[in-house]
């Protein structure tokens, strides 16, 4: 549910997040961008975005989930704690009781999946 990127945020500060690449969740060898699920998507872990498109957690919370996709532009909150609660975290989304099948796959089936994160500013104030 929470992949960890390494990253500690800076309150305010904007980042570029892409990814490339593919894993896999159960048979669906996916990218980024997610696969559509028309109205399944309702129950995802971010709500009516793409089955295993790839979100974003601030802390091991679910308080502060946002979709990422392939790539995205994306500004940390100002009001951040710093230290374990502004780590970046990574995940496919999808319902919560089913991520035991996610899996990374090979550079021979277009694995896996890659992630890159610039910090573009120092803070938005």
């Amino acid at each position: 549910p929470y992949f960890p990127t390494g990253v500690l945020l800076t309150p305010g500060a904007a980042y570029q997040i892409a990814a490339q690449g593919r894993w896999k969740d159960g048979w669906i060898r996916i990218g980024p961008h997610g696969w559509p699920g028309l109205f399944l998507e309702a129950w995802n872990r971010l709500p009516w975005k793409r089955f295993f498109l790839l979100g974003g957690a601030i802390g091991r919370s679910e308080a502060h989930l946002f979709p990422i996709g392939q790539n995205r532009r994306w500004n940390a909150p100002s009001t951040l704690d710093q230290g374990e609660e502004s780590a970046l975290y990574v995940f496919a989304n999808d319902w919560p009781g089913l991520r035991h099948n996610n899996r990374s796959i090979s550079d021979a089936y277009g694995g896996p999946l890659r992630v890159s994160i610039t910090r573009l500013s120092k803070s938005s104030h």
